[in-house]
């Protein structure tokens, strides 16, 4: 079974393609490298789910490790953050003179 254009656009919109079984996700990738109608714009979102994925995995790396050069906020630190952002929002702008 091979994947028409329309199938192909809707498993890219709905979901990641690399959590397709392994049959589905070689269907889909030929599809998209032989189809000149829509291959370049399929194989654009195939490219960005990659890089999202990348990015939550370099992200839930950086945020489990206890690195001190490591960039995340602690605790602490984030809860002065949120409370310093909800004082902003809710103290009303000074009149200018």
């Amino acid at each position: 079974m091979f994947f028409t254009c329309k199938q192909v656009s809707n498993h890219l919109s709905k979901a990641d393609y690399d959590k397709l079984s392994p049959f589905s996700k070689f269907t889909l990738k030929f599809h998209v490298w032989i189809c000149p109608v829509c291959g370049k714009y399929n194989r654009q979102v195939m490219k960005f789910q990659d890089m999202a994925r990348i990015y939550r995995k370099k992200e839930e790396e950086l945020l489990e490790s206890n690195d001190p050069k490591n960039p995340h906020l602690g605790d602490a630190t984030r809860r002065r953050l949120e409370e310093t952002l909800e004082n902003a929002r809710n103290t009303p702008p000074k009149p200018e003179h």
